[in-house]
């Protein structure tokens, strides 16, 4: 709530400077769907996920009919995009805010918790890559929207960030010191996730470069290594002090 306050603030007052009529139902809409600021929605279905929580790591544990069927809530909410999407020409409305189109991986998390073992390679990584392109690209020439098409969700998206998530866990598991680095990042995740757009902003302003693949990876390197230090070096600050920084979301 802080950080959406915050950046609904920043875009009040850019209206304000800018001279623009404001849409006060614009900004309570935005506020309440989780859309102050781009990545924001997914607090709202992380809101969606924890509250079943508990029933799910009941589920899980069964090892029931109900446990297996719930691996079908995501392919069947990504059947029903594909065919909106095709039929519409244009994404549902909210449709990246609604916990279906996430529930596999929080479903999965809950599974590898319970003690399941998820190993993939590079292979199939770069196998879940190369059809993630290839999707891409079929969907494109069908005439799905770009916006659908380029975003996260999709079968070739979903399949390599599986695959990724399997790698990690690999890692992990065979060299848990050599992933030190990673385990610190993690621990930042969650305020580089609040911060990240107002620093891409900012970067975006001060890098000046014509070639448009090199502009975007030098904003992309950038703006994580800054976000993450100034989360790292936040906690370091505010480290005798841990109720702040659940508060601001840096815990």
């Amino acid at each position: 709530m802080i950080w959406s306050l915050l950046y609904s603030g920043l875009e009040l007052l850019k209206i304000v400077h800018s001279g623009n009529e404001i849409h006060w139902f614009g900004f309570v809409y935005r506020f309440i769907v989780g859309k102050s600021a781009t990545p924001f929605y997914y607090i709202v279905v992380l809101m969606q996920l924890t509250m079943m929580t508990p029933w799910l790591v009941k589920t899980v544990k069964q090892k029931g009919v109900i446990s297996r069927i719930l691996w079908l809530v995501t392919p069947l909410y990504l059947m029903y995009l594909y065919a909106w999407n095709y039929i519409v020409g244009i994404s549902p409305r909210l449709y990246e805010t609604l916990f279906p189109a996430w529930f596999v991986f929080y479903y999965l998390g809950i599974h590898v918790r319970c003690g399941w073992k998820l190993k993939c390679n590079g292979y199939a990584a770069a196998g879940a890559l190369a059809l993630s392109c290839v999707e891409a690209v079929g969907l494109r020439a069908v005439g799905f929207d770009i916006g659908f098409y380029t975003s996260q969700i999709t079968v070739g998206s979903f399949l390599y960030s599986v695959t990724i998530i399997g790698c990690l866990l690999k890692k992990n598991e065979n060299n848990r010191s050599g992933c030190h680095l990673l385990s610190k990042i993690g621990d930042c995740s969650y305020g580089i996730f609040y911060i990240h757009m107002a620093v891409l902003m900012i970067v975006g302003r001060i890098i000046e470069c014509e070639n448009w693949y090199a502009y975007w990876a030098l904003r992309f390197v950038l703006t994580s290594f800054i976000s993450y230090i100034v989360v790292h070096l936040a906690q370091m600050t505010l480290k005798n002090h841990k109720k702040l920084l659940r508060y601001i979301g840096f815990v």
